[in-house]
């Protein structure tokens, strides 16, 4: 990511690259992204261990309301940032990215591996052998969209959406209209029966009718809202992270939260009756959240000239995070995970000693990898070919 963009060659007005380091920023990262995305994943590590393993007798009171309500926080903040990262991360080379090019295909490429390990973790049988014998409970589960099918798509189509708008400008306009037009538009799509008409792998892109965690409506929003915020910081929120938190993120946020309070008392005469027309307030509360608290992140890194490398190489690395501590907790094809192991049978006492056993590893993890990267980037290129290479061999 950057802190800056040069004059955007296809006609929006790009901000000047800062002769020394702003408020918030440093070297090519954007240091509350770093911090909320960091965040993000200890939220999503106590998420989903708690989940898997504390025992049902604890899951009551106060606490428990509270951390259901920021476990729902947490997957639109990582898919929000994810958005806001693509951008910056675009910006940075905007007008190598308006043709069709070896970078653009190593990038397709990237996010169609996203979709492939999506696809991976739940892969219906332990070996290739046994395929023919897979249940019809199995393939369902193996076609559901999760949370990487979800993002390789959509930054597919987000680059494909770059090469057509050409302009920041008209790209800005078109992320936010896409992100209103997929909230507003999920009850009806819901409510159609696509697998009369479509085979099941794209009828779980558009409803969970099917058991799909994050079809495209209306969890795309987050990436577009969080690909349009992108690109208002790259045009100026870089060189004015204060007044950027405050009327990109704190005052939107706000106004979010108000309208989803006052819009749920006439939600069903909006969108229809039953969980499907509640949707769309429902993410407009969590989007308005995720906003606020980013809005509190800026402020408080404003004076925050550098970070500790390990938030970094976390941000940096949440891809890897995200398949291996799922691998741990849930297991998969390939190991008995956690939950296969004890259940939700653990006391919060053992269940928070799990939670800080994960968040050590996964953040040593992160940050080995991450140095590895930077350090030998050919010997950590053929490490992850050999550990998918020996990933394929154990379902042969």
């Amino acid at each position: 990511m950057t802190s800056s963009t040069s004059t955007d060659p296809a006609g929006g007005e790009g901000l000047e690259k800062p002769k020394k380091p702003q408020p918030g920023v440093h070297s090519h990262r954007v240091i509350f992204i770093d911090l909320a995305r960091a965040l993000a994943v200890v939220f999503m590590l106590y998420g989903h261990t708690v989940s898997a393993l504390l025992a049902p007798q604890y899951r009551v009171g106060a606490w428990f309301d509270v951390w259901q309500f920021q476990r729902g926080l947490t997957s639109s903040l990582f898919l929000l940032l994810s958005g806001f990262a693509f951008s910056i991360a675009t910006s940075r080379r905007w007008h190598s990215h308006l043709f069709l090019s070896v970078a653009f295909a190593n990038r397709t490429r990237r996010f169609a591996t996203f979709v492939l390990l999506g696809y991976a973790l739940h892969f219906p049988v332990t070996q290739f052998a046994y395929l023919a014998t897979a249940s019809d409970e199995r393939w369902r589960s193996f076609l559901a969209v999760d949370v990487l099918q979800l993002i390789g798509v959509t930054f597919i189509t987000v680059q494909l959406l770059v090469l057509a708008a050409r302009s920041r400008r008209v790209f800005t306009g078109v992320a936010f209209t896409l992100a209103l037009l997929a909230v507003v538009a999920t009850p009806w799509v819901w409510r159609v029966e696509w697998s009369r008409t479509l085979p099941l792998w794209l009828v779980n892109y558009l409803t969970p009718s099917e058991g799909s965690q994050f079809p495209l409506f209306p969890w795309v929003g987050f990436v577009m809202l969080g690909s349009g915020l992108g690109q208002l910081y790259a045009r100026w929120g870089a060189a004015h992270l204060s007044a950027y938190a405050t009327q990109a993120l704190l005052l939107p946020g706000l106004a979010l939260v108000a309208l989803a309070l006052a819009g749920r008392s006439f939600s069903v005469s909006l969108f229809g009756p039953g969980p499907p027309g509640a949707v769309p307030m429902d993410v407009l509360t969590r989007a308005g959240a995720c906003l606020v608290v980013l809005a509190a992140i800026a402020q408080a890194s404003r004076r925050i000239t550098q970070l500790p490398r390990i938030f970094g190489a976390v941000a940096q690395e949440t891809l890897l995070i995200y398949f291996v501590h799922l691998c741990i907790v849930y297991g998969s094809i390939w190991n008995p995970g956690l939950s296969q192991v004890y259940g939700p049978t653990l006391t919060p006492a053992a269940t928070v000693g799990c939670v800080l056993m994960l968040l050590v590893s996964m953040v040593g993890l992160a940050w080995y990898w991450n140095w590895w990267k930077h350090t030998s980037p050919a010997g950590a290129r053929w490490m992850a070919y050999a550990a998918g290479g020996l990933l394929l061999f154990k379902l042969l």
